[in-house]
């Protein structure tokens, strides 16, 4: 590769990495954290809970419970999750008949104690988790998982570009780190080292975050241009199969269900289902759905289809009937959730995640501080260069500790209060992007950085006690009774505090060292 070509690969390596920056500092930040959604749902909701001790209940009990005094709409669906080592109830979604003048949902939502049955919360009260992992594949805005996938490939452009612009020095260079007082030299060998050790992480992520977002875009397509408009035909034919039974109108007995599922267990070596879902409740035609998570490997999963009356087999899906499509995704979606085996692994993701969001936030220190330097250097583009990195990094990771801190606060009855817990995240992170714009800040942008993960560390800290102060007994209750999730959730909050706090004293430190840009130049910077 001659010269010219690594210049220019440079250059589109920058310039796609600083446009695309703050995007992906978002997806990796927000995903990093969603891997332990599951968590951080115990985490929002056993301070309100009750400890209880005894005898798990059944499935069969769990339904009896979801559909107590309820309009059920036998004609549609039941659902239920069971409870695992990540969260501890029944979770149910039970499809209610039409609400006529209501924009209530068409089901309901319900968690169900797994020792007494009882229905201990209803409605999407705890949202934290799911609104990180919202903010990670679709920023929580209507189609945005079609913007990122589009940013997901121009990382992807990225990577790639990397490895090539290294390749000669890709070995030789690995563990080189200059700790100079050169500042450039030290971000460029961090940006190097953390950017080579992450490259099977990262291209993983790129590829089946491609895969996730775009595909459907591919299958729109096909089933536009070979089948005519008709997707179901195109997912007919690629395996999918649709559980759809013909309503019979004849109340029938049904089979139990527990002992279904001890066969099916049994069936498939100890591997219990995760879910079941049940059409045409008490119905002839009634069915049920059982689904499997085995999370010690990658292809074990099935999901099988049984008669409510006779438990004869409907359809069957799992490694003897494979289902190319969904045995492809479900390896995919292991890899990228690292639900495939054990907490160490998706701590080691968490780790990856992180050092990416440092390889992002170096790239573009890199980018401003090379810019700097040149004499034709436009004042006006690296100011919003700065800004826009302030904002996507410690603005983001202000705001989400802000939405923490909102978890523990809020009221269980308080209206709306899944609505309340986004409205203040945004509510922070515009502030922040206010603020940030002031050119008293900018000219001190890097002391304005320090002060944001200083205050972000004390807004965790304050979570930290305000959880104990409130809801300290509930929380020793659950830990005597041997469940630690919350315990282990607010330890990963306490260090995140510890590093925040860190980082922020270090960059004030250097900050106080070295000059600063003139203040003069940049108040007559407008962005």
């Amino acid at each position: 590769m001659n010269k010219e070509f690594i210049k220019r690969l440079t250059l589109a390596h920058g310039w796609i990495g600083l446009v695309f920056s703050g995007l992906l500092f978002i997806i990796f930040f927000a995903g990093s954290i969603a891997l332990f959604r599951q968590e951080l749902y115990l985490w929002s909701m056993q301070p309100h809970a009750p400890v209880t001790n005894g005898s798990e209940i059944t499935a069969e009990q769990a339904l009896e419970s979801a559909i107590a005094n309820r309009d059920v709409d036998t004609k549609e669906h039941i659902t239920i999750i069971f409870p695992s080592d990540t969260f501890y109830y029944y979770k149910a979604f039970v499809d209610i008949k039409d609400r006529e003048g209501t924009d209530q949902e068409h089901y309901d939502l319900l968690f169900i104690d797994p020792i007494t049955g009882e229905v201990i919360s209803e409605g999407f009260k705890f949202n934290l988790g799911e609104f990180i992992y919202r903010l990670h594949y679709n920023l929580n805005i209507p189609n945005g998982k079609y913007v990122l996938g589009f940013v997901t490939l121009f990382f992807l452009f990225a990577i790639i570009s990397g490895i090539f612009i290294h390749a000669r020095k890709l070995i030789s260079n690995f563990f080189q780190y200059r700790g100079d007082k050169h500042k450039r030299s030290q971000l460029l060998d961090m940006h190097n080292v953390v950017g080579v050790i992450s490259i099977p992480f990262t291209l993983m992520y790129a590829i089946s975050g491609l895969i996730f977002n775009l595909v459907i875009i591919y299958q729109i397509a096909v089933a536009l241009t070979i089948y005519g408009g008709d997707q179901r035909a195109l997912l007919q034919d690629a395996g999918v199969q649709f559980i759809e039974p013909e309503w019979q109108d004849k109340p029938t007995e049904r089979v139990n269900i527990d002992g279904l599922i001890a066969k099916v267990t049994q069936e498939y070596q100890g591997v219990a289902p995760r879910m079941l879902t049940i059409h045409n409740f008490g119905d002839e035609s009634s069915v049920i759905r059982l689904r499997s998570e085995d999370t010690s490997e990658l292809t074990t999963d099935y999901d099988s289809t049984y008669s409510l009356v006779d438990e004869s087999v409907v359809s069957k899906s799992d490694i003897e009937n494979p289902n190319s499509i969904t045995i492809g995704t479900g390896v995919l979606r292991k890899l990228h959730y690292a639900d495939y085996a054990s907490l160490s692994l998706r701590i080691v993701y968490f780790i990856l995640g992180l050092a990416v969001c440092g390889l992002i936030v170096t790239g573009n220190l890199l980018w401003i501080q090379k810019r700097e330097k040149q004499r034709n250097h436009s004042t006006r583009t690296l100011a919003v260069a700065r800004y826009m990195t302030m904002v996507s990094s410690v603005g983001i990771i202000f705001a989400t500790s802000i939405a923490f801190l909102c978890e523990r606060l809020m009221p269980l009855n308080l209206a709306n209060r899944t609505d309340v817990l986004g409205q203040v995240f945004w509510i922070a992170l515009a502030i922040s992007a206010f603020i940030y714009i002031l050119p008293s800040i900018q000219s001190h942008y890097k002391k304005a950085i320090s002060a944001t993960l200083l205050l972000s560390a004390g807004i965790i800290f304050t979570t930290l006690l305000t959880s104990m102060w409130l809801f300290g007994d509930t929380l020793i209750g659950w830990i005597t009774n041997g469940n630690y999730i919350v315990l282990g959730v607010d330890i990963g909050l306490f260090i995140s505090a510890l590093l925040l706090a860190f980082v922020g004293v270090v960059i004030f430190k250097k900050s106080a060292t070295v000059v600063e840009e003139s203040p003069k130049e940049l108040n007559n910077v407008s962005i």
